[in-house]
């Protein structure tokens, strides 16, 4: 998919010029109804905002697709500056150009027509164009960044003091994370399942596999409820794994094997959290507990 100034201009200036005739014919037609007695409110179709909203959903298309196509799965998405193309109502508009459109009459079809030429002069094409290009090039690794930080995030591992340090014992590295229940099962589900999803890029990078603890766990937070609140104190989900997740009353720990947080750690620090994982190298050889 080719993306250029031109072809985002082309693209954006057949919709307005659909939508403005599609526009005059509506208010039209809602004119005759209210002669007949019929009232249609007219309120969303001021024209600058029609504008704006044509050249944005087409934007989203693209990158809604570009995203797709080069984020390889990755949570990682192309966007744009709404200020590149909402030249009329953005804050930083020229008032002289933005007047054109508040003060613009309805009911004459050329007149609408030509206010399409004035908008596209405004937007920034080249600009939107180099920022979906430069965005594409990199988005792949941008996400697999993003899910590092998410592992990182999710497992309390930066050791900043402020949550549980993960630690070494008996064969598992141990990351603690706090309890979770059914009052705030709804909001942590999807962090969950971002979790399960930069997991199984770890497991898809190394060849290696965690196992079904997260597909458990998940499962048992989205199934608590008013009489079920917490998950049963040492209940174990992929026991025998190399990935295991054991609930207490106050924490949850996810245990990995050595060989397990082995590629853990080899995947932040490949994907530009190196120093992220020397410490994390550094809690777990000298936190050894007893």
């Amino acid at each position: 998919m080719t993306i250029t100034a031109e072809t985002i201009k082309s693209t954006i200036q057949s919709r307005l010029l659909e939508m403005v005739e599609s526009r005059h014919e509506l208010i039209k037609h809602a004119q005759f109804l209210s002669d007949l007695g019929i009232s249609v409110k007219e309120s969303s179709l001021y024209i600058g905002e029609c504008f704006e909203s044509v050249a944005e959903n087409y934007l989203l298309q693209i990158c809604s697709k570009l995203s797709a196509q080069h984020g390889n799965g990755t949570p990682a998405r192309v966007t744009l500056d709404s200020a590149l193309y909402k030249v009329i109502t953005n804050g930083n508009r020229r008032e002289s150009f933005a007047e054109r459109f508040w003060s613009h009459t309805d009911g004459d079809l050329e007149a609408d027509k030509s206010l399409i030429e004035a908008y596209l002069a405004e937007v920034k094409f080249d600009a939107i164009a180099k920022s979906i290009t430069e965005q594409v090039v990199i988005l792949e690794e941008k996400g697999l960044k993003l899910l590092a930080n998410k592992i990182i995030d999710s497992l309390n591992l930066r050791s900043d003091g402020r949550y549980y340090d993960p630690y070494k014992k008996a064969g598992r590295v141990i990351c603690q994370t706090w309890a979770i229940n059914y009052h705030d099962s709804f909001s942590k589900v999807n962090e969950l399942i971002g979790l399960k999803c930069a997991l199984s890029f770890v497991e898809k990078e190394s060849g290696f596999s965690f196992g079904l603890a997260m597909d458990e766990y998940v499962s048992a937070i989205q199934n608590l409820s008013y009489s079920r609140e917490k998950i049963g104190s040492r209940t174990v989900f992929g026991k025998g794994g190399h990935l295991e997740i054991v609930c207490f009353k106050d924490k949850h720990e996810y245990r990995f094997s050595v060989q397990a947080f082995d590629a853990l750690v080899a995947f932040l620090m490949i994907k530009g959290e190196s120093e992220a994982a020397d410490r994390i190298i550094e809690k777990t050889g000298l936190q050894e507990a007893a």
